[in-house]
């Protein structure tokens, strides 16, 4: 029993060993073929962002107000 589980592992194993080498040979082949192809694609021009910066408060009735409550709880 334990035997047989050894052997399924050693398998499972392989298989994916050979599927993983068969997956990097195959990308590594697309790769060289498509050196070529890249230089008739352009290159994309970086855009620029700026940004702005809003302000805290849209109007200046919250200011007030803010500075209002304030002042009477100070006085």
């Amino acid at each position: 029993m334990i035997i047989n589980g050894l052997i399924l592992a050693v398998i499972g194993i392989g298989v994916v060993f050979t599927f993983l080498l068969i997956m990097i040979g195959t990308l590594n082949l697309f790769s060289l073929l498509m050196k070529p192809l890249a230089r008739l694609i352009p290159e994309p021009e970086e855009k620029i962002v700026t940004k702005v910066k809003k302000a805290a408060f849209e109007n200046h009735e919250d200011i007030a107000v803010a500075i209002a409550a304030v002042h009477s709880f100070v006085n």
